[in-house]
């Protein structure tokens, strides 16, 4: 953006989130090389825009709640690990917006999207300027270096493209993130997300239109490809985020231990049975999948109350 957008920029973002939390965002940090983004592109102005709009996604469509957060740290290097769902990456951009809106001072979350996505016009450009990159190495390796939090999937896009008998049941999580843990003495933090596995029950991969728009997957839904569309916009789930403590491998085992592959494995099988744990008690206290339960509370304590 020229000086003139980012103005403006910075003005819509005001008037979407108030004065009082619009400057609380000007406390996110970049290392601005001169042209007023990173060396991955990100953009204060527009990661900022991006949180104003995804953040009423996130209070009115998704309602989102959250646990744990004293588990993240406040500074220095960390590597998100979550659950992976929901045909659309939406759960990646729903624990961004809680990490800036929860955490004191905010902080950005930089994530990694896939291969694909780097070469699609106007889209990678947009990822780019809020903060997201394609998943290389050499790029985890400098934003760690750079003391910033990352997320890593570990199931990739075979997480969302999950069909939904499959949900919440983790498939074998790659070993890359194990790797820098180790080399860079990050600590791990496990995260389960609750709600995103319902926002688009995908019922069947059609592999061959799939492998025809080089997509990883082409869902077929309730809902896509039958309203057009419309059948894109995920349904009005529930979410619920929860933050695991800090998985310290460093502390056992040093970085040697990433030239034995089958000590390696190990520990990503570890990372993955935590924040499947972390799933399943999610899923025990979650009261239904849109959460309408919850939300009639107040009107029984209510009626309770006229009734006594």
């Amino acid at each position: 953006m020229n000086k003139r957008q980012r103005f403006l920029a910075a003005k819509l973002a005001e008037r979407l989130l108030g004065k009082e939390e619009s400057a609380r965002m000007q406390d996110i940090k970049i290392n601005d090389i001169g042209f007023g983004y990173d060396q991955f592109g990100m953009e204060r102005e527009a990661a900022i825009l991006a949180y104003a709009v995804s953040k009423f996604i996130y209070d009115k469509w998704f309602r989102v709640e959250s646990h744990g957060h004293a588990n993240v740290p406040k500074k220095g290097r960390a590597i998100i690990v979550p659950n992976h769902s929901g045909v659309l990456p939406i759960d990646a951009a729903m624990i961004g917006v809680d990490l800036i809106k929860e955490l004191d001072p905010p902080r950005t979350m930089r994530a990694m999207v896939d291969n694909f996505m780097g070469f699609l016009p106007f889209v990678n450009t947009l990822f780019y300027r809020v903060g997201q990159m394609v998943g290389h190495l050499r790029n985890f390796e400098v934003l760690l270096e750079n003391e910033e939090m990352v997320a890593v999937f570990p199931e990739g896009a075979r997480g969302t493209g999950k069909l939904f008998h499959q949900r919440y049941k983790l498939l074998p999580f790659n070993v890359g993130f194990v790797e820098l843990a180790l080399r860079f003495k990050a600590p791990i933090i496990p995260t389960a997300v609750i709600g995103a596995e319902e926002q688009a029950p995908m019922l069947y991969d059609f592999k061959p239109l799939a492998r025809a728009l080089r997509f990883p997957y082409f869902p077929i839904t309730p809902l896509f490809p039958w309203i057009g569309p419309l059948g894109i916009v995920p349904l009005p789930v529930k979410y619920h985020i929860y933050y695991g403590e800090p998985i310290k491998l460093y502390e056992e085992y040093g970085a040697e231990t990433i030239d034995d592959p089958e000590k390696v494995r190990m520990l990503a099988e570890r990372v993955q049975l935590t924040v499947q744990r972390m799933i399943d008690e999610g899923l025990k206290e979650r009261e239904s999948i849109f959460g309408l339960a919850h939300e009639m509370d107040p009107n029984r304590q209510r009626l309770m109350q006229r009734v006594n």
